[in-house]
Protein backbone atom coordinates (compact mmCIF):
# COMPACT_ATOMS: atom_id res chain seq x y z
CA UNK A 1 0.00 0.00 0.00
CA UNK A 2 1.21 3.56 -0.16
CA UNK A 3 2.04 5.14 2.86
CA UNK A 4 -0.90 7.19 2.65
CA UNK A 5 -3.29 4.35 2.52
CA UNK A 6 -1.91 2.35 5.39
CA UNK A 7 -3.90 3.65 8.20
CA UNK A 8 -7.64 3.37 6.78
CA UNK A 9 -6.35 0.14 5.83
CA UNK A 10 -5.15 -1.31 9.01
CA UNK A 11 -8.48 -0.05 10.15
CA UNK A 12 -10.86 -2.09 7.79
CA UNK A 13 -8.84 -5.11 7.98
CA UNK A 14 -8.74 -5.26 12.00
CA UNK A 15 -12.28 -3.69 12.23
CA UNK A 16 -13.09 -7.14 9.77
CA UNK A 17 -11.19 -9.40 12.52
CA UNK A 18 -7.63 -9.75 9.87
CA UNK A 19 -4.34 -9.72 11.98
CA UNK A 20 -1.84 -7.46 10.86
CA UNK A 21 1.53 -9.33 11.55
CA UNK A 22 3.90 -6.94 9.67
CA UNK A 23 4.38 -3.81 8.15
CA UNK A 24 7.22 -3.22 6.00
CA UNK A 25 9.79 -2.39 3.08
CA UNK A 26 11.54 -3.66 0.20
CA UNK A 27 13.02 -0.57 -1.56
CA UNK A 28 14.78 2.49 -0.35
CA UNK A 29 13.87 6.00 -1.33
CA UNK A 30 11.25 5.32 -3.45
CA UNK A 31 8.78 7.66 -3.97
CA UNK A 32 5.67 7.16 -3.18
CA UNK A 33 6.45 5.33 -0.38
CA UNK A 34 5.14 1.68 -0.59
CA UNK A 35 4.77 -0.61 2.58
CA UNK A 36 4.14 -4.13 2.16
CA UNK A 37 1.71 -5.66 4.97
CA UNK A 38 1.52 -9.83 6.22
CA UNK A 39 -1.67 -10.50 7.53
CA UNK A 40 -3.96 -13.59 8.30
CA UNK A 41 -7.33 -14.71 9.69
CA UNK A 42 -9.29 -17.85 10.72
CA UNK A 43 -12.76 -18.33 9.41
CA UNK A 44 -14.92 -18.92 6.28
CA UNK A 45 -12.95 -17.78 3.25
CA UNK A 46 -15.91 -15.75 1.58
CA UNK A 47 -15.80 -13.55 4.94
CA UNK A 48 -12.24 -13.18 5.34
CA UNK A 49 -12.29 -12.24 1.09
CA UNK A 50 -15.19 -9.29 1.77
CA UNK A 51 -13.03 -8.28 4.15
CA UNK A 52 -10.23 -7.76 2.13
CA UNK A 53 -11.99 -6.43 -0.62
CA UNK A 54 -12.62 -3.50 1.81
CA UNK A 55 -9.34 -3.26 2.66
CA UNK A 56 -8.47 -2.83 -1.27
CA UNK A 57 -10.96 -0.18 -1.77
CA UNK A 58 -9.57 1.65 0.61
CA UNK A 59 -6.57 1.67 -1.71
CA UNK A 60 -5.54 3.37 -5.35
CA UNK A 61 -5.66 0.08 -6.95
CA UNK A 62 -9.24 -0.10 -6.36
CA UNK A 63 -9.79 2.51 -8.89
CA UNK A 64 -6.77 2.00 -11.27
CA UNK A 65 -8.14 1.06 -15.27
CA UNK A 66 -7.91 -2.39 -15.75
CA UNK A 67 -5.07 -3.83 -17.87
CA UNK A 68 -7.01 -5.85 -19.99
Amino acid sequence: VLESELQPVLKELRSGGVHVVAIHHHMSGESPRMLFLHFWGRGKALDLAAVVKRALAKTAVASAPSST
